[in-house]
């Protein structure tokens, strides 16, 4: 027999490749409600839950600039749209930033979300892809905005403010305002978030003290608790068996 794949993630078209970065799901196939710390990755996202073949719960997530905690049903399923800086503008056209740290529940019309098949991952990304199309705007990205997002999603936080504003041509006032207006954070705190998220791969291999994106061993540590709750120490002793992204990431 097949084993059940409990993870799985599909990365978007092309038509949506600046806007979002990838479709992912997570089942919970035990008996018992699974209990997931979530930390900031520097997302925004759409979420849904399946139970018994039907939608749950269904809500957009806000950046996160510190972790949240969901209970995840028995043999319940988690479909989520990771979504980039540039989707609240020129895909979903509403603004995320007053939902920050919280969630905002969306009616099961939003999307089509009522009329989805649910009966495969795929079915479920196609559809999803379909109608992010049908509200995507028509108008095209300007340059800069486009050459944010792509320096963000290349550096991962490696990275000062001030070097974004010189390689993107806009001034770092503007890029606050622009980030701060759709997502609710300014630059350096992104860049902050992203920092923190792409540590972990390096703290669950074991390696607890500062790489090149911290300046001293105190101020990694307070950077991982701010984000996580936990230090380093007690994330690589066990504790990331709760917090879903570090479950799935690969060892570097």
């Amino acid at each position: 027999m097949k084993k059940e794949q409990l993870y799985r993630q599909i990365k978007p078209i092309k038509k949506l490749e600046n806007l979002v970065h990838s479709f992912w799901m997570h089942r919970n196939a035990t008996d018992q409600p699974e209990y997931m710390t979530v930390v900031p990755d520097s997302f925004l996202k759409i979420i849904f839950f399946v139970e018994n073949g039907k939608v749950t719960r269904y809500f957009m997530a806000g950046l996160f600039i510190h972790e949240i905690n969901y209970i995840i049903p028995p043999h319940a399923t988690l479909y989520g749209c990771k979504l980039k800086i540039l989707a609240p503008e020129f895909l979903i056209n509403q603004e995320m930033a007053s939902f920050l740290q919280d969630l905002k529940q969306l009616n099961l019309s939003y999307l089509n979300l009522k009329h989805f098949d649910l009966s495969t991952f795929e079915n479920i990304v196609q559809q999803w892809q379909i109608e992010l199309l049908k509200i995507k705007s028509l108008k095209e990205i300007p340059a800069n905005k486009l050459r944010l997002s792509q320096l963000l999603d290349k550096m991962k936080g490696d990275i000062t403010a001030k070097e974004v504003s010189e390689q993107v041509f806009w001034t770092n006032k503007q890029i606050n305002r622009y980030m701060n207006k759709n997502v609710g954070v300014s630059l350096k705190k992104y860049l902050n978030i992203q920092k923190a998220y792409y540590s972990y791969s390096q703290i669950m291999d074991g390696r607890l003290f500062p790489e090149k994106y911290y300046f001293d061993q105190a101020h990694f540590i307070r950077e991982i608790k701010k984000h996580t709750g936990e230090t380093p120490k007690k994330l690589n002793k066990g504790q990331n068996d709760r917090f879903i992204q570090m479950k799935r990431m690969t060892k570097k």
